[in-house]
Order: C-alpha cells, then structure tokens, then sequence
C-alpha cells in the first residue's frame, strides 16, 4: 500500500525543492497531500501524494521549464521591475531587477518584506538587467546590497528608466537577418 504513494520529502528531493516549497508549489496546483507511512518514513505518519499525483507535479514542473536541474530554463524576455521594499518606513528602499513573471517575484519578495510595492515595470531582455541597473543606479541611489539601493528621489529614477526604456528597441524584436548571415537556414532566397 505504501509503494502507491510518493512522500513529499521524496518527490522534493527528487525535484530538488525544499520541502517547504514542495508543499506549497502542490497545494497551489489544487492538489491536497494525505498523510500515509512511506518506507521513507520511518513508519510516521508523513504528507504523500498518489502515484499520479506524484507524476503530474514532475510533469507540471517539467512543463514550467525545470528538466531536473535546480535552475528552469530561463526566458530572455521579461520586465524590469522597480520595487519599493518598505514604503511605511522608507520609501527610499527600493530593489531594481528583472523578472520572467513579475506577480510571483512581487511574492516572493514579499516573504521578506511584506509591505513591498511595485512601482513601475519595464518590457525588457534578461541580458539588459546589468546595464539597466548600472545606469539606473547613478540617479542618486547608494547601493546597500544585491540590487537594494536607497534612492533620494524614486520619481526621478522612474523617469530615468522611462527614458532608457524609449531608446531600446522591443524586447522580443529579433534582428532582420542578411541575405549572407549563416542563422538563414535555407529561407533567404
């Protein structure tokens, strides 16, 4: 009976997730855990899920681009995000990065600082999070640490990015290929 289920603790480690997050990432997918003994148990009462419970959540996160590495596969287009971290105690606190999906890095900021507001969001490519950020930074903002500035004037910084973001083209915008560039595969005429 307990070959039928699959323990969290198993499929976390098999994923490479903290169990914690196991438990989160299933219960948000609608999927309840039910306490059963696994041999990996000891014989206590654990979280486990079905067998195809179990296959859906390693096909979900296959889907999700996670090929049983700890790293997804990464999207070049996203946003740059602006976030204030602690507006209630200092709305000069603000954390700068780039985001595949912006609702659930918002999230996951918001485990540590719960207030956190975004501000503004950017269309942009992976690759021009280092330049943008550098750029950004020079309109007043000290640096405390891993993208955290403390910024004097956030509405001049947002208008900075405006500006920026106004001289870059599309994101998503591929370059119009030469007739004599080697990625034509056969299409040029």
């Amino acid at each position: 009976m307990a070959a039928e289920y699959v323990s969290l603790k198993q499929l976390a480690e098999e994923l490479r997730l903290e169990r914690s997050n196991i438990r989160k990432y299933v219960l948000k997918q609608g999927i309840h855990p039910h306490k059963r003994r696994t041999p990996d148990s000891a014989s206590q009462l654990t979280l486990a899920l079905t067998v195809d419970e179990a296959e859906f959540i390693r096909a979900k996160r296959r889907e999700e681009g996670f090929h049983g590495a700890s790293k997804p596969v990464s999207k070049e287009v996203g946003v740059f995000y602006l976030i204030r971290l602690i507006p209630e105690f200092d709305p000069r606190r603000i954390k700068l990065g780039f985001a595949d999906e912006i609702a659930s890095r918002l999230a996951q900021h918001r485990t540590a600082a719960p207030t956190a507001v975004l501000v503004r969001t950017w269309p942009c490519k992976r690759s021009w999070e280092g330049t943008v950020i550098d750029c950004l930074a020079g309109t007043a903002c000290r640096l405390i640490q891993n993208e955290v500035f403390e910024c004097e004037d956030v509405d001049a910084l947002v208008k900075k990015a405006d500006e920026l973001f106004s001289l870059l083209p599309a994101p998503e915008r591929r370059p119009i290929l030469s007739e004599h560039s080697p990625h034509n595969q056969g299409d040029a005429p």
